[in-house]
Parts: structure tokens; C-alpha cells; sequence
């Protein structure tokens, strides 16, 4: 039975319609303008769990819930750009989900419907490899901005104290560190060359 006012996400045979307006109600009071949902598990009726768990994949974070009992419930949530490694174990009746994090820790929800984890695991590979090149871009403009960077200045501007080997140099010392590319390093050869 599906509810058109309620998101394609939500709409899993697996739980019931309530289940799912309460999910939706809950997680959705979390959110940060222009966060969204991507993706949410339960735990299953094979979990052999009183009270069900949840985890959700939105655009910016991960957030565990955990429920307890007279309705009280504890929402745990992980940064993308703190979750190094998502991992989904899936046993004969369920799966579990786990999210390695920067700080050494790890953060677990078993007993997750099987199908619901795995439309879950994909959301969070898609943004554990959007943070993934995030980083990389990083480190690689954080390894220029230690390597002194090469930064080319008009002909009037040229002051006694740049030599045009030191400038080739450096440009030949990125390329070695693989922190400028074949045809920038030619680039900037030419361009010193042209200058001298």
C-alpha cells in the first residue's frame, strides 16, 4: 500500500505505511535545511529485537536511531567526511551495517531487513566515494601548498630574486610528486622559457 504524499524511499513493502510515517516524521525533524533522505533500513521481524532500530543515509550524515522503551528514542549521526569505510555483513535472515569512522570507532545496526540494507549500503557507498574524492582533491592541494607552489608573474614584475632555473625546478620537483600533470609542467616550462 503505498501513500503518494510519502517519497519513493519510503515506499518498501517490508514495513507497514505507519512504520514508515513515523520513520519519516522522526528522521525528518533531524534534518538541516536542504539535507534530504536518501536511504533508511529497519530492523527486521527476523532481528528477534522488541523494539526496532533504524539507520538512514541522508545527503549529509548518517544517523543511527535507537529506540527504547515508553517511546524514548537516541539518534547518534556521522558526518560523511567522518565516515571512512561502510560495511554491510548480510547473514541468512539479516543483514548488518557498519561505518568505520576517522576516529578509530565504529558505529554497527544489526538485524536490518535484508533488501532495505543493501538499497541503504548503495546510498552510502555513493557518498563514502563522493567524500573519498573530496579528500583526495584535498591532500593534493594541501601537498602544493607544501611544495611552495609555482606562481608566475608577468615580465615587469620580475624581481632579481627569481631565477628562472629555481622556477624550473620547482615545476620539475611537482611533476615528480605527481602534483602537476605532464602538460602542465610543459606549460610552465614553456611559459619560463619564454620569459628569460
Amino acid at each position: 500500500m503505498a501513500d503518494s504524499r510519502l517519497p519513493t524511499w519510503r515506499n518498501d513493502d517490508n514495513q507497514t505505511l505507519q512504520a514508515h510515517r513515523a520513520l519519516a516524521q522522526d528522521i525528518g525533524r533531524l534534518l538541516t535545511p536542504g539535507e534530504e533522505i536518501l536511504c533508511v533500513a529497519s530492523q527486521s521481524p527476523a532481528s528477534l529485537a522488541l523494539i526496532k532500530d533504524s539507520v538512514a543515509a541522508t545527503s549529509n550524515r548518517l544517523i543511527y536511531c535507537s529506540s527504547h522503551l515508553l517511546g524514548r528514542r537516541e539518534y547518534k549521526d556521522y558526518l560523511w567526511e567522518d565516515v571512512l569505510d561502510v560495511r554491510l555483513k548480510e547473514g541468512i535472515l539479516t543483514s548488518e551495517l557498519t561505518a568505520d569512522l576517522a576516529n578509530g570507532r565504529s558505529a554497527t545496526l544489526g538485524g536490518l531487513d535484508k533488501q532495505q540494507a543493501r538499497r541503504l549500503y548503495g546510498a552510502c557507498q555513493q557518498k563514502e566515494q563522493e567524500w573519498r574524492e573530496k579528500r583526495r582533491i584535498r591532500q593534493i592541494e594541501e601537498d602544493r601548498a607544501r611544495a611552495g607552489g609555482v606562481y608566475m608573474t608577468s615580465p615587469t614584475q620580475t624581481s632579481p630574486a627569481e631565477d628562472p632555473v629555481a622556477k624550473l625546478a620547482r615545476a620539475k620537483q611537482m611533476l615528480d610528486q605527481q602534483l602537476i600533470s605532464e602538460a602542465e609542467y610543459e606549460a610552465l616550462k614553456a611559459k619560463i622559457i619564454a620569459e628569460m
